[in-house]
């Protein structure tokens, strides 16, 4: 409510500069059209004078009509009763009007329509004074044609203040729906963002803590073969310095999320790549939807947490095209391996049973619990890459991420776990 009067106050002022044009218009008329300023006999200069300056009077009025329309209104009515009243050298009608459509443009019809009722006075004093200056046989004519010409005058009035405000209303009503829907979306996407972020944190610390489990295990495994199997343990050791480069690498990770730890406990679980790509489009062709899978160049190992944000932005654009295409539609998955980095996109052809895909359609999908569009990118910028998202050409939506590639050693995770159970063997105490 605040926002929508600030939104029409700002509207009203803005037609205050409108004055600069209207009052010296409204002034000319008053005095050039209902008076006798302009014909030689019968005024003397003093009466001139005073005509112009009770018009410029009533004219500096209409400036307050801002702040005080009824005020404004009812000072202008009164002001018109004397000239009325003892000369017929001036006939007040254009300030009360500009008053009137003042207060039908500010206030509520149920306050104007009684000003409305109270231009009665004006009127029959200014039909009162027509019927005097007509003659005996033509007074009936002249009464009801000035009754008809000057209530019209203010009906009219009225009727342009109404509309006028009730338009600068409509309009401060649609920019502060606009406005808090804005502030809607917004706090949407930030509610986005900080749930992947608690979420990736969560998931880094997974992958830490596993990194440093099989440093451990490698450690009392290279501690019992040290004199007995040197070439073993030095096997051990090179692991240990793998594994603790990649856990300090997901570490700086973690701590740039600027994130106090969850009190959320969770049991261990494999953490998914792009190893399980094949799995989610398995479970998209399932629904209906055409899915193909294009990979070129050469599969490098990657960091866990940029293997698990591929994998992320490939199930989320999967999900959007399953939620918002359905059955018919068609998406392309395409993984490009480079020396340095690796690009994941998905991009549907927009066509399905449900509604069409475009940027509306994806941008749902923020809202979702996180898994959208904001979420999708502040994963991927925590991983270090590049994130775009938006409609094709031929009338689809591509969603593409760009990644680094990680430097180490290519050693599949599952030979890696293998070899390590075979130098280290469980756990004293541990049942197999």
């Amino acid at each position: 409510m605040a926002v929508l009067i600030r939104s029409g106050e700002s509207g009203f002022r803005s037609a205050h500069r409108v004055d600069l044009i209207v009052l010296p218009l409204v002034f000319l008329v008053d005095v050039l059209v209902f008076s006798r300023l302009l014909r030689p006999e019968g005024v003397t200069a003093a009466e001139r004078v005073a005509i112009v300056v009770y018009s410029a009077a009533g004219v500096a009025l209409l400036l307050f009509r801002w702040r005080a329309p009824v005020l404004v209104f009812a000072a202008s009515v009164v002001m018109s009763v004397p000239p009325l009243l003892v000369t017929d050298y001036y006939f007040p009608f254009v300030v009360p009007l500009i008053a009137l459509a003042g207060v039908a443009q500010l206030r509520a019809p149920r306050v104007s329509l009684w000003c409305l009722a109270g231009a009665v006075v004006p009127i029959a004093l200014l039909v009162g004074r027509a019927v005097m200056q007509a003659s005996p046989d033509g007074r009936l004519t002249s009464a009801v044609g000035s009754a008809v010409f000057y209530t019209a005058g203010f009906v009219l009035a009225w009727t342009i203040g109404w509309w006028s405000g009730r338009h600068q209303r409509r309009l401060a009503e649609l920019e502060a729906a606009h406005q808090h829907e804005v502030a809607q979306q917004r706090a949407i996407a930030d509610q986005a963002v900080s749930v992947e972020r608690l979420r990736i944190a969560r998931e880094l610390h997974d992958i830490v803590a596993h990194s440093v489990t099989i440093m451990v295990l490698h450690a009392a495994g290279a501690q019992r073969v040290v004199r007995t199997d040197p070439d073993r343990a030095a096997d051990s050791l090179a692991l240990i310095e793998d594994s603790g480069q990649r856990a300090m690498g997901e570490l700086r990770r973690l701590l740039a999320l600027l994130r106090e730890t969850e009190g959320d406990s969770r049991g261990e679980a494999a953490t998914p790549g792009l190893a399980q790509v094949d799995q989610v489009l398995a479970a998209v062709r399932s629904s209906g939807v055409a899915a193909t899978l294009e990979v070129t160049g050469d599969p490098r190992r990657l960091d866990a947490s940029v293997d698990l944000a591929a994998y992320r932005v490939i199930q989320e654009a999967l999900t959007n095209v399953t939620k918002h295409l359905g059955a018919g539609a068609r998406v392309d998955v395409t993984i490009e391996w480079e020396p340095e980095k690796v690009t994941v996109a998905v991009e549907d052809d927009g066509v399905g049973v449900r509604s069409p895909a475009g940027p509306e359609a994806e941008t749902a999908a923020v809202s979702d619990g996180g898994h959208g569009l904001a979420g999708l990118r502040e994963r991927v910028a925590v991983a270090g890459g590049d994130f775009s998202a938006g409609p094709t050409d031929p009338g689809g939506f591509r969603v593409a991420a760009r990644l680094p590639v990680s430097t180490g050693p290519t050693v599949p995770s599952q030979g890696r776990n293998a070899r390590a159970a075979e130098v280290v063997g469980p756990p004293d105490g541990a049942e197999r």
